[in-house]
């Protein structure tokens, strides 16, 4: 998932940017390193501006508010993945099912009166070795997690997020002769005439229980980035129905002699996904 953190890291330093000052944000069970001075005191003004109970008709429902999991199955890594938007916020906080702060964020500076439209983040995503499955279930418990925030306009934005455990298994892929890694795609090219990514379909969860897919994503992205500067660069980035296995690549995407990354993610109804992944030179 290299394409999808370096476009992350952009986006992210260009709203620090324009913050003026840091955005803050905090996981259940506290920050990772001691915080002191001013920084503390920004935590504590942001956790007391979470917004309290107030009446329903003050309130209004936040447009997009998503928690998942993302496993992947290649790389042996784990993370928590969030999505939340509305047409402008000063300050968004998320709970746990036991109520415990697991967010806070607040724009500061010019930003603060600007405010936010939406904030979409992945957590660090350690090797499995480091941060297994039982301790993500331990850590992020089952459940609704519920998001509270203050618009511009000073309407209080209520919401909540469906957060479960249910983790498909990673999709085989089986179509087209693929590499581990870049260096070794070089071995076997692949012809740009009539390519097809194939999978076989995802059953079970990686716990081996019941699952419900409710589809599958295929990105083919060129392993060598055009413009390192910006943000171009070739992808094939296609959502197909869970009743699909099979997916053609036109030609007139693919270049020759070029290596690309190829991943096949299957998605679940409550928005976990799994990937694998595998690189591909084309003749």
């Amino acid at each position: 998932m290299q394409r999808r953190k370096r476009m992350l890291a952009g986006a992210v330093a260009l709203a620090v940017a324009l913050a003026g000052s840091a955005l803050v944000a905090r996981a259940s069970g506290g920050p990772s390193a001691p915080v002191q001075g001013n920084q503390q005191a920004s935590q504590d003004s942001l956790t007391e501006s979470c917004p309290g109970n107030v009446k329903q008709q003050q309130t209004t429902q936040i447009a997009t508010a998503k928690l998942i999991i993302e496993y992947n199955s290649t790389d042996g890594d784990l993370g928590v993945h969030g999505a939340f938007d509305d047409q402008g916020w000063r300050t968004l906080c998320v709970f746990d099912p036991t109520g415990r702060e697991v967010l806070v964020v607040g724009p500061q500076g010019q930003l603060r009166d600007l405010t936010m439209a939406g904030i979409f983040f992945e957590s660090r995503e350690p090797p499995i070795a480091e941060f297994s499955f039982a301790d993500l279930e331990a850590k992020f418990p089952e459940g609704q997690y519920a998001v509270r925030g203050e618009s511009f306009d000073g309407t209080i934005l209520v919401g909540s997020a469906t957060f479960t455990h249910d983790v498909p298994a990673p999709p085989t892929i089986t179509s087209p002769e693929f590499a581990e890694d870049p260096r070794g795609a070089r071995k076997n090219p692949v012809s740009r005439e009539n390519l097809v990514v194939s999978w076989d379909r995802v059953t079970k969860t990686v716990a081996g229980g019941p699952v419900d897919v409710t589809g599958y994503e295929v990105i083919v992205t060129k392993e060598v980035e055009d413009d390192p500067h910006g943000f171009s660069r070739p992808t094939y980035d296609v959502h197909v129905p869970e009743t699909v296995d099979r997916l053609s690549v036109p030609k007139e995407f693919l270049e020759p002699d070029t290596v690309y990354e190829l991943e096949v993610l299957a998605l679940e109804v409550s928005g976990n996904q799994t990937i694998s992944v595998g690189f591909f030179k084309t003749a």
